[in-house]
């Protein structure tokens, strides 16, 4: 295993946490960013911390902050240009999405948080159903910290096992 991670564990802690950030944050952010690793990136991340190569505290805050700009990258995006994408989707599953977002407000932010995929998709349509912008920054911080907390967790743990 040790010499499948050589690479990162010999590169500087910096970055690491640059090219972590840049994922996490081109995920949401970018729509074809939907095929981008992230799940194993905060996996990573997390061993890499437990191994010593990066702080866990910092990874995390490395995590959240580049999920939240994601994400409010992505709110502005469908804020603006919900309508164009909507064509993109299809207008009877946007108009759906929007829906869901509309009704279950913050929860359908956090709950989007967790499943790759509509993590993507969830701050675009949340800004085309014009949700109130504090509401969706709250729940995109609270999401960020639970998704990226238990990922980078599990990550570190793994690594205890191996």
């Amino acid at each position: 295993m040790d010499s499948l991670l050589r690479p990162l564990l010999d590169a500087p802690p910096a970055v690491v946490y640059l090219v972590c950030a840049l994922l996490i944050t081109a995920e949401t952010a970018l729509l074809p960013g939907i095929v981008l690793p992230t799940l194993s990136t905060l996996l990573l991340m997390g061993f890499l911390a437990e191994r010593g190569t990066l702080h866990l505290g910092l990874a995390w805050a490395v995590a959240v902050a580049a999920a939240v700009l994601g994400d409010q990258l992505a709110y502005l995006e469908g804020r603006h240009w919900g309508p164009r994408l909507a064509g993109r989707v299809g207008r009877d599953r946007w108009e759906r999405a929007e829906t869901a977002v509309a009704r279950c407000g913050v929860p359908a932010v956090i709950a989007g948080r967790c499943l790759a995929g509509v993590r993507t998709l969830v701050p675009r349509v949340a800004g085309s159903a014009a949700m109130p912008y504090r509401r969706f920054a709250v729940g995109s911080v609270a999401a960020a910290v639970l998704w990226a907390s238990a990922e980078l967790l599990v990550g570190h743990t793994t690594a205890l096992m191996v």
